[in-house]
């Protein structure tokens, strides 16, 4: 039940929670809830949230019988009928209750101006009052809506147990609380027990939620809980004033404010550490709970319990999930590594057409320069590449490059990869493979993959000898082991890719920046020659296909994440290029339709002259020299010929390479669907890591699992164990106990700090409850010894009969939740107090006497009565002292 907007919030809270959707589903549960609030929002918030959870429970077939949801808005007709109803009638209906009114007096009259209800009762809790006695005794709704919840709650198979939830710090919720419970436990009787649970403020607050209103609220709880008040006030004023509870309790809600820094997001977690909270008190009887603070037999100045709860998650079955994710990604990505295998192959076979295109045109050059010497021409060559003076920082650069690549390369699989050092028993082909590939502690020696490829730049030039030792050894003992799983094989073999990646990566950059070298430097000879400009074109479409081609291979060496990002942007240059090749073949074609032409006209001349010599034998001198003419120049036009068709051939040629590398770009290619799988299933495993890394809420602690356990769970997936892990499994192989009572005890020492409770360092009590609900076999006595040790400095005797420990069974398997009621404290001493009674001291009398609700029927005060009562009593000190407050209406 709530009561005001923070208890249609938590009721709203309570409702949409998935535990309780299990519960409706359960045949024995009866679940009723009710919510009234003056404020139409919070209400209408629930409604609709009723329809929809109402509508998708009716789908699955659950009975309608199960649950039943009452949301009421009370407001009043006019204030005039209001106003009326208190002055008139109020009396009545209170006098035939059984209260002692004998000289009653109206606390609204119509000079009083009345707010707009639309934000509430705006903390007037003496407003909330008369609004709830007009809907309850005139207008009958609410007395109709306790009606109804009391059908529903009575139909359970079990006794039921009533939450009462409301904010000490509004009007609403403190102002109708003690009329709403005492007409509550008239309609069901006192066998049903009926716990009050109360949010009280914090410095986050406005002051008028932590203010006048709030002290009062806490002064008249007083004359409800303490049972000696409590006992004056049913003898002066009447049976219908005895406390209607089994148990108030308070919830601070400072711990939640200091955690989030936002009083709005402090209320939110608030809402959802009440309903863990509920879920929790149903795991354990309530009256061995209640009979140890002390609430069957009564308090008196020590009557304010506070509770306060940390929740610990160890997600480990999150983790598991995580790595299956990060698992099918890996998977991926070594078929995405074999054609990128492939890729680097055809990148460097369109490289090779630039190179032997410049090849050829600087033997052309030394030919025009009449120095072409065919011994010296491969020297030639390399005294260009080599006096380059970027040769040397170029290359530094891609090895950086690549060797960054490699690192990630292996990031992303070794976790894996270590998992082959977890294997029970292991031979002399698993002892070599590791040794292989696994670089040994303070082991300097290139002779494993994983130091070859984390140490590129200091050993690129014998990379690939020592590579090629090693990746040749792998390949003949991973297939012969009969240890390692499958699974773990194709990560090995993901390894030998890598470095196989890694090194065609190198050579193909250095074949690229051979031929870049090459094309600007004879880019700067051709440009001196006037004569050569169609060479100089095609030298300077060399260079830009050389800069596109660079860009390829850096797409190559990219994240999954980027590649996809930028693959679109690659496959246009690309498309550029074919255009422009497409165009070249073009002209490569009409030139050889047109030689095809001539040839054609030349061959039917010569046929044509052969004709007239055997019929005309007197020009046969003339016809023979023709002849040899047109001989001549067929000779020349199949040489012609035969060029241009070579030339169409090899552009053609390049295209088909062209085309075959945009293939695998296409948006429908096999590498493009892959790699928008990796990337999905990336996103959603670092969303999983995120999310089990994600600050909590103010009462969630999450705890990290070791390195240890997360290399067990990736060692179950290689082992294909993952479908086997049940709670015990994951409890024997997996969970490292000793990390897990590290992490309880540092979150129960947090108790320490008062504050945590909702108390100030000078609380002292006689008893603390602690309640510990944890999955079997994850708490043990020396945690148990931890908390008492942690809430020693609170107890005023020995803390074995001051401290109570209570250890149930969790419905989460891996959750445990530490619930701490600090009992029998005193007002006084909750740190929410002094800003009160300081807020108090400043309020003026208009703001005090609408901030009462407890007994304003009798025109008292409870400071009053609670000084009348001690000065009885020899003069004790009350447990809400405000007597250094001059309030003249009092």
């Amino acid at each position: 039940m709530g009561l005001g907007s923070a208890g249609t919030n938590i009721v709203e809270s309570f409702l949409t929670n998935k535990k309780t959707r299990e519960l409706i589903e359960h045949d024995l549960t009866r679940l009723s809830l009710l919510a009234i609030d003056i404020a139409d929002p919070e209400i209408r918030s629930l409604q609709e949230a009723h329809e929809q959870i109402s509508h998708s429970l009716l789908k699955a077939g659950v009975p309608r019988e199960r649950w039943r949801l009452v949301a009421e808005s009370v407001k009043f007709p006019t204030a005039e009928a209001m106003f009326d109803f208190i002055n008139q009638k109020y009396g009545e209906y209170v006098q035939g209750e059984g209260s002692k009114l004998t000289n009653y007096h109206p606390w609204l009259h119509s000079t009083m101006a009345v707010p707009p209800m639309a934000g509430g009762a705006g903390r007037r809790r003496a407003l909330a009052k008369a609004i709830y006695a007009l809907n309850y005794y005139q207008l009958g709704i609410i007395r109709n809506c306790i009606n109804t919840f009391k059908e529903q709650a009575l139909s359970s198979i079990v006794t039921p147990t009533i939450v009462l939830v409301y904010g000490m710090g509004g009007g609403t919720g403190s102002g109708i609380f003690f009329d709403f419970s005492r007409h509550l436990r008239k309609i069901l009787g006192s066998g049903v027990p009926m716990i009050a649970f109360v949010i009280t403020p914090c410095g986050g607050d406005d002051p008028p939620a932590k203010g006048c209103s709030a002290f009062v609220a806490m002064n008249e709880l007083s004359l409800l809980i303490n049972k000696d008040y409590n006992e004056h006030i049913v003898k002066e004023y009447g049976e219908i004033y005895r406390n209607p509870l089994n148990a108030l309790i308070y919830l601070p809600l400072l711990p939640a404010f200091s955690k989030v820094g936002n009083i709005v997001s402090a209320r939110k977690e608030m809402d959802d550490m009440v309903v863990d909270l509920l879920y929790v008190l149903m795991d354990f009887d309530l009256a061995d709970l209640l009979g140890g603070i002390g609430t069957e037999v009564g308090l008196t100045n020590n009557s304010a319990h506070t509770l306060s709860m940390t929740k610990v998650i160890y997600p480990v079955e999150d983790y598991l999930f995580a790595y299956k994710l990060s698992f099918e990604s890996m998977t991926l990505l070594q078929e995405s590594r074999k054609e990128k295998l492939e890729l680097l192959s055809e990148i460097k076979n369109v490289i090779k057409v630039d190179n032997d295109t410049a090849r050829e045109l600087f033997k052309n050059y030394l030919i025009k320069t009449g120095i072409y010497n065919e011994d010296q021409f491969e020297d030639k060559l390399k005294n260009i590449i080599n006096s380059n003076p970027r040769l040397e920082d170029d290359v530094i650069l891609h090895v950086k490059g690549v060797e960054l690549q490699a690192k990630n390369w292996l990031d992303d699989i070794m976790k894996y990869l270590l998992t082959i050092k977890f294997m029970g028993k292991i031979g002399p082909i698993e002892e070599s493979i590791i040794n292989l590939t696994l670089k040994k502690t303070d082991s300097r020696k290139l002779d494993n993959l994983e130091t070859l490829l984390t140490t590129l730049t200091k050993n690129h030039l014998e990379f690939s000898e020592h590579k090629a030792d090693i990746v040749e050894r792998l390949n003949q003992l991973i297939p012969s082991s009969q240890i390692f799983t499958l699974r773990q094989k194709k990560v090995l073999e993901d390894l030998v890719n890598i470095s196989e990646l890694a090194e065609q990566a190198l050579n193909t950059l250095r074949f690229y920046d051979e031929t870049r070298y090459i094309t600007e430097a004879l880019i700067r000879y051709y440009t001196v020659l006037p004569e050569c400009q169609i060479e100089l074109e095609e030298l300077n479409d060399i260079q830009e296909e050389l800069d596109i081609i660079y860009l390829v291979i850096q797409l190559m060496l990219r994240t999954p994440a980027d590649e996809a990002k930028m693959i679109d942007e690659h496959l246009t240059y690309i498309h550029e290029i074919l255009a422009k090749r497409m165009r070249k073949r073009g002209d490569y074609d009409n030139e050889a339709i047109r030689i095809a032409d001539i040839k054609k006209r030349k061959e039917f001349d010569k046929t044509r002259i052969e004709r007239q010599m055997r019929k005309f034998l007197s020009s046969k001198r003339y016809a023979h020299e023709k002849l040899r003419n047109l001989d001549r120049d067929l000779r020349r036009i199949s040489e012609e010929e035969a060029i241009a068709i070579e030339n169409l051939d090899q552009v053609d040629a390049t295209i088909k390479l062209y085309e075959q590398l945009a293939k695998r770009f296409e948006l429908t290619s096999p590498y493009r669907k892959r790699l928008n799988k990796i990337v999905d299933a990336h996103r959603e495993y670092q969303v999983k890591l995120a999310e089990i890394v994600a600050p909590k809420r103010y009462y969630e602690k999450s705890a990290d699992l070791t390195e240890s356990e997360q290399l067990k769970i990736i060692f179950k997936i290689l082992t294909e164990q993952e479908d086997g892990l049940t709670r015990d499994v994951i409890f024997k192989d997996i969970l490292d106990m000793a990390h897990f009572k590290d992490y309880i005890k540092s979150v129960v020492r947090s108790f320490k700090t008062p504050s945590v409770m909702g108390y100030k360092p000078t609380y002292k009590t006689d008893y603390i409850w602690v309640t510990i609900t944890t999955p079997p076999n994850m708490w043990t006595e020396d945690m148990s010894q931890e908390v008492y040790t942690a809430l020693a400095g609170y107890v005023t005797s020995e803390v074995s009969r001051t401290v109570t420990v209570r250890v149930v069974e969790s419905r989460d398997p891996w959750i445990t939740r530490v619930l701490v009621v600090g009992g029998r404290g005193k007002a006084e001493d909750m740190e929410a107090f002094d800003e009160m009674q300081n807020l108090y001291s400043k309020s003026n009398d208009f703001e005090r006497y609408l901030s009462r609700s407890f007994l304003l029927e009798h025109s008292v005060y409870a400071t009053n009565i609670i000084k009348e009562i001690n000065q009885n009593n020899n003069g004790h000190t009350p447990p809400i002292n405000n007597s250094n407050i001059n309030n003249p209406k009092e």
